[in-house]
């Protein structure tokens, strides 16, 4: 076993097509990002958000956002008319209208934005949740007002540990999801080394005395290793540019070894399905470069329209899932969301792991 795994090892550092798409082409990716974004994709500090008032004679969403004004917000009084042309024109990022149901309306669907929606969704929850207090209990109303009057002691369960005013974080985060796929490569060639069918080296092997689990279980872990490297070689060089993710940084291994993992899987997956050699390749670059793009690769709001419209595939995506819990990390102070995402993505690689190895060990030849 030891001997397989180091060999395969061997291999997979030689190949060149290997180390170009899954570490020296995203190092030049991470470098023209840094080129075109520049280098003030920092994430340290939390700047207040500028949003328009339209007042409407509701004077408890207006006390909730006068008790934000200075901490998280910048909050201006307008004329809608006024609003709305200082909406266009980028010089606040939401319009909250006072009125008896309180709307906010906004021009894109990015993270400071998501943080308005937030703030409106909480206090919503917490009128009806004092409404629903009156009519049942009404001598606990005292009590659930004053436990609700601060708003800042309200927001700042909420945790966010950075700033997000630069939304070109994303492009970086969905690259690391691109080159954890690209990972797919190495278990793209592992499994056709294993199929006799297809590589005059899998012929060979297939009569040599070693168990065919131990060929699988060495050409996996040794593709992980490698794959698992070059994304911390790629983080490393994207600190060294001065992208920054946050005090918990360490929590970003587990996700960058799941997403390797997963990028192997899902190559050796395709690698034992009985195709042609080419439309394997073709179908693994296109499903991963598909999959950065709905993560934010290409477009950086790509992945919050998903998750407007179709969220289920930001689920079922592996980079969507790794950029998210880069997200949790980095920004917000959200383990939950982190664990959830780690889950899924562990699922999703058992899943293709025990398909890819079903496939492969069940390989049998009358004649090579």
């Amino acid at each position: 076993m030891e001997r397989l795994f180091i060999s395969s090892l061997k291999q997979n550092i030689r190949s060149k097509e290997e180390i170009f798409w899954s570490l020296f082409f995203p190092l030049i990716m991470a470098t023209l990002f840094y080129v075109t974004f520049g280098s003030g994709v920092d994430i340290e500090e939390m700047h207040e958000i500028p949003v328009a008032l339209v007042s409407d004679q509701n004077t408890a969403f207006e006390t909730f956002l006068d008790a934000l004004d200075g901490d998280m917000l910048t909050v201006t009084r307008m004329e809608r008319e006024q609003a709305e042309e200082a909406l266009k024109d980028g010089e606040v990022t939401g319009i909250f209208c006072s009125g008896e149901d309180p709307e906010l309306i906004v021009s894109a669907s990015n993270i400071n934005e998501s943080i308005l929606e937030e703030l409106l969704e909480g206090y919503l929850e917490n009128e009806q949740m004092i409404t629903d207090i009156g009519k049942n209990h009404p001598l606990k109303l005292p009590a659930a007002i004053a436990a609700m009057t601060d708003y800042r002691e309200i927001t700042e369960s909420v945790n966010i540990l950075g700033e997000t005013t630069d939304d070109n974080v994303s492009y970086f985060f969905a690259l690391v999801g691109m080159t954890c796929l690209f990972g797919g490569f190495m278990g793209l060639v592992a499994a056709i080394k294993m199929r006799a069918d297809q590589s005059p080296l899998a012929a060979r092997r297939s009569i040599a005395p070693a168990g065919r689990l131990q060929m699988i279980l060495a050409e996996t872990l040794s593709s992980f290793t490698v794959q698992f490297f070059y994304v911390c070689v790629l983080l490393f060089y994207m600190h060294a540019l001065g992208i920054s993710f946050g005090k918990k940084w360490l929590l970003l291994l587990p996700v960058c070894a799941l997403g390797s993992m997963a990028g192997v899987a899902y190559g050796m997956f395709l690698g034992g399905r009985k195709i042609a050699e080419g439309f394997k390749i073709a179908i693994l670059v296109g499903s991963s470069l598909l999959m950065s793009f709905l993560a934010g690769l290409m477009m950086g709001h790509m992945k919050d329209i998903v998750e407007h419209n179709c969220p289920i595939l930001n689920r079922i995506n592996p980079a969507a899932l790794i950029a998210d819990a880069f997200y949790s990390v980095s920004v917000y102070d959200n383990p939950a969301r982190y664990r959830m995402n780690l889950l899924i993505l562990a699922i999703i690689t058992v899943l293709l792991l025990a398909a890819a190895w079903l496939t492969l060990r069940r390989e049998r030849y009358e004649s090579i």
